[in-house]
C-alpha cells in the first residue's frame, strides 16, 4: 500500500523467505534481499522476520499447506513460530481456504498433516479430532483419484472422508463446522462426509450388498476409501460402475404415481409398500418394473 516502501522493507512484510524475491519489471534484475533463493533451491521454508510473521496467524495454515503442495522441509525455527500462533481468532472461511489446498491442491497432503502435527496445529484447530498419523499416506495415496473426481465439492467429500474415517459423528461434525463447509456448487459435502464415514465399512462383495450401500452413501466415494484404507475388493469400483450406482442408488421401478394409478391414495400404506418394494429391489429379488408393478399390485391387495 505504499509506494514509496523500500525493498528491503517491503519484504519484511511478506512472510516466507521463497515469498520475498522481487524481479525489477524495467531491468529483469532479480533481488533476493531475505535470501529466498538458496532457500528455493534448499527446497526450505523459512520466516522472513520472527517479529512480523505472526501478524497474521493465518500464515501458521499456509506453512502446511505450502509444505504439502511443494514438497518443502519446514525450518526449525519457523515451527516453532506457528507453534505460538493465535489460531483461534481466525475464521471458518479462512481456514477452509488453506485447508482446500491441502486437501485438494497438495500433491502429498499427508506430509502436510504431519507438520501441522509438530506444529501444534492440528490439535488447536480441530480439537475433537482424534489424530490418526496412519491417515496421512491414505490421503497422498487418494490424490490419483482425486484428480478423477468431479465435481469439486465431491473432491471434498472424497479427501474429508478419508481423513475423518472412524472418527465420531460428533468430530464429524464438529470439523465441517470449523471447516464451515455445507453445499459446495450443489453438492451437499456434509451429508455425503457424514454418510460415507458411517458406511464405509459395509459389506461390498455381492451386486445385492452394492447396491444397499449405494441407498445408504454414495457407494464411490466409499469403494474409493476402501480400496486405499481396506483393498480386498479391488474390482468393487469398476463393478458398481457397471451397476450405474456409483454417486446415486438405482432408481425406484415403482413410485408414487404408480400406486395411485392401482386406487391406493397416498399415506403410511402407501409410504410402507414403496419401501417394500425398493428393499425387494435392492435384495434382488425384484429385476425389473414389471416385477416391481406385480409386487406392488399383490402388497396393495392385501388387507
Amino acid at each position: 500500500g505504499d509506494p514509496f516502501l523500500s525493498v528491503t522493507e517491503a519484504a519484511r512484510r511478506r512472510d516466507l523467505t521463497v515469498n520475498a524475491i522481487f524481479a525489477d519489471l524495467r531491468t529483469g534484475e532479480i533481488v533476493d534481499p531475505c535470501n529466498g533463493l538458496a532457500d528455493l533451491a534448499s527446497r526450505r521454508l523459512a520466516a522472513v522476520d520472527a517479529t512480523t510473521f505472526l501478524e497474521d496467524p493465518l500464515r501458521a495454515l499456509r506453512v502446511v499447506q505450502f509444505s504439502a503442495r511443494l514438497g518443502f522441509d519446514v525450518d526449525p525455527s519457523l515451527l516453532a513460530l506457528c507453534r505460538t500462533a493465535p489460531l483461534a481468532e481466525l475464521p471458518a472461511e479462512r481456514i477452509a481456504g488453506e485447508w482446500e489446498k491441502l486437501l485438494l491442491s497438495a500433491t502429498d497432503p499427508g506430509r502436510g498433516l504431519q507438520v501441522a502435527r509438530d506444529a501444534d496445529i492440528l490439535r488447536r484447530v480441530f480439537p475433537e479430532l482424534v489424530d490418526r498419523p496412519e491417515r496421512d499416506a491414505a490421503l497422498t495415496a487418494l490424490v490419483p483419484m482425486r484428480a478423477a473426481t468431479a465435481p469439486h465439492g465431491r473432491r471434498w467429500a472424497l479427501m474429508l472422508a478419508c481423513w475423518l474415517a472412524e472418527q465420531t459423528p460428533t468430530a464429524v461434525e464438529a470439523t465441517l463446522d470449523r471447516l464451515w463447509l455445507h453445499k459446495i456448487g450443489g453438492y451437499p459435502v456434509r451429508e455425503a462426509v457424514h454418510a460415507v464415514v458411517a458406511h464405509w465399512r459395509d459389506p461390498a462383495d455381492t451386486d445385492r450388498d452394492l447396491r444397499h450401500l449405494s441407498a445408504r452413501c454414495e457407494a464411490g466415494l466409499a469403494l474409493a476409501l476402501r480400496a486405499i484404507l481396506a483393498p480386498d475388493r479391488p474390482d468393487r469400483l469398476e463393478r458398481a460402475a457397471a451397476l450405474g450406482i456409483l454417486t446415486e442408488p438405482p432408481p425406484r421401478f415403482v413410485l408414487g404415481r404408480d400406486l395411485q394409478a392401482l386406487s391406493l391414495p397416498p399415506g403410511p400404506r402407501m409410504g410402507r409398500i414403496l419401501s417394500a418394494v425398493y428393499e425387494a429391489q435392492l435384495e434382488g429379488t425384484v429385476a425389473s418394473r414389471e416385477d416391481a408393478l406385480a409386487l406392488a399390485r399383490r402388497l396393495a391387495e392385501e388387507r
